[in-house]
């Protein structure tokens, strides 16, 4: 299974091109918000004013004691979540970039996907039984983000796997204040079951261990894309502390690449995230064609 973790790595990885961060472990569990951490490795090169990472944790380093291998750290940095740490937890030691960055840059990207000029989106299904009297429908709770109904169709009776598509024109998705519902201008056969698929935007992941497929409402096929944009996006910022014109955050060495490269580096990931939402737009569409029904 894909995890949120995963896309994490995934834009690291496209950033960097390797992982070669320094990193140490865990000796010792600590509460959430706890300010001292025992490690398991040499510390004599943590040393005050660095930042550490470890999941959604990011902490500021204050001083350490080298005998015990404690360090004393304020936890929450850069508005992190507090979260428990135990035995044999990975500890990044000033990272180029924090797992708890690239989370919210990863979630800046799903949320994207969902925009009007990319037009990408979750696909959900619900099924009910017929309902010959009324042909009126609940919308469920879990599909109340519904921006539009992809398909409608009905099971026909003593059939496995036989639907008719009903024409767009023959229903209509009423909204009001005693709730969402689906209604039938046509008659469909009782006995059997409709099917009921919308779209709706993408959710944002709320841990690490989200299932980008499962939790998100990503498809398998998308799960590229949301790290190219962060990598894009990330390179962009880098640049940018560069370039800064009252005080260089980030300053370049003389032995760098020239001045620019970031950004033309992000500005070939932007053009290959461009067409990998293209890419999925048009399996959607051919998925999800205009229905004519029967």
């Amino acid at each position: 299974m894909t995890t949120i973790a995963n896309l994490v790595a995934d834009t690291r990885r496209t950033t960097y091109g390797s992982m070669t961060e320094q990193i140490n472990l865990i000796a010792a569990n600590a509460a959430a918000g706890a300010e001292t951490l025992t490690m398991e490795l040499d510390i004599s090169g943590i040393t005050p004013g660095m930042v550490l990472s470890s999941g959604l944790n990011v902490w500021y380093v204050k001083g350490s004691n080298t005998a015990s291998k404690q360090i004393f750290v304020i936890p929450g940095y850069d508005n992190a979540p507090e979260e428990a740490v135990t035995v044999g937890d990975r500890v990044l030691v000033k990272p180029r970039v924090t797992d708890w960055y690239l989370f919210n840059a990863i979630n800046d990207e799903i949320r994207k996907l969902s925009s009007p000029m990319n037009g990408l989106y979750k696909v959900g299904t619900w099924t009910v039984d017929v309902s010959p009297t009324y042909q009126t429908y609940e919308v469920p709770s879990e599909a109340l983000d519904m921006t539009n109904i992809l398909r409608v169709r009905y099971r026909w009776p003593g059939t496995p796997d036989v639907w008719s598509d009903i024409r767009p024109s023959s229903y209509r998705w009423i909204v009001s204040e005693t709730g969402n519902k689906i209604q039938l201008l046509v008659n469909v056969p009782s006995g059997t079951e409709i099917e009921f698929t919308y779209k709706a935007p993408f959710t944002e992941a709320t841990s690490l261990l989200d299932d980008p497929v499962a939790d998100c409402g990503l498809a398998a096929t998308m799960l590229d894309i949301p790290s190219i944009g962060a990598a894009a996006m990330l390179l962009r910022t880098t640049d940018s502390r560069r370039n800064q014109i009252l005080a260089q955050g980030d300053p370049r060495r003389a032995g760098e690449v020239p001045s620019g490269s970031n950004l033309s580096s992000a500005a070939m990931m932007d053009r290959e995230y461009k067409m990998r939402v293209q890419d999925e737009y048009a399996r959607l569409v051919q998925r999800f064609p205009i229905f004519k029904g029967v």
